[in-house]
């Protein structure tokens, strides 16, 4: 993994860990909870994608850092929560904007994931979507809300795009940062534009 890959690993894993804890707090669960719906929405699109790519044991059992890292985020945040009362873990823009940098960051890493495992441009991206989306939907479950990805948000739709990016640059001959970093931007940009402006996907409408 590279050193880019790598800090994008670190940003995703944190930024998911404080939704799950945000998730948690919606949902008035106890710290166990919020530990937990961390712990799910950090590694549970990995844990997905490397069952679906045969890879065993799953990347967070040979290298434990990215579990530690969202127990530690998740510990992290339920003490300045307790210290600081005043913090509202539940502010919306709070809430989409690690969930956004989560998707991401992990659309990128799921991405690289699936092509170093030898799997063809589709099947990376669809991975690369996995990825991205996994955690947040078992969060979500967890939570007993409706995961976003199926309520018409511009969400799978920003980590497809990205995706795709990142495969037209690698394509292109594009650095592997630029790969790396212009995909997340995009993922996040197109995933702020459709929340500020209200854009959905169309919805099934009864009669």
């Amino acid at each position: 993994m590279s050193d880019a890959l790598l800090v994008v690993s670190v940003v995703g894993t944190i930024a998911f860990a404080l939704s799950g804890v945000m998730a948690a707090a919606e949902a008035e669960m106890d710290w166990l909870g919020a530990v937990v719906l961390a712990a799910v929405a950090a590694i549970g699109g990995g844990t997905v994608r490397d069952l679906l790519l045969g890879e065993t044991p799953v990347f967070w059992v040979d290298d434990r850092w990215p579990l530690l890292a969202a127990l530690g985020t998740a510990a992290v945040a339920l003490v300045m929560l307790r210290l600081r009362p005043s913090i509202d873990p539940r502010r919306t823009t709070l809430y989409v904007a690690t969930d956004a940098i989560g998707l991401g960051a992990f659309v990128v890493v799921g991405t690289s994931v699936a092509l170093d495992a030898g799997t063809s441009y589709f099947i990376a991206a669809v991975m690369g979507v996995i990825t991205g989306v996994g955690g947040g939907v078992l969060r979500d479950v967890l939570a007993r809300r409706t995961p976003i990805v199926l309520v018409g948000e511009i969400y799978a739709v920003a980590g497809l795009l990205g995706a795709v990016a990142q495969l037209g640059l690698r394509e292109a001959g594009a650095g592997t940062n630029l790969q790396i970093w212009l995909s997340l931007l995009i993922i996040v940009a197109v995933r702020a534009v459709a929340v500020r402006f209200g854009l959905h996907l169309p919805r099934i409408k009864r009669g």
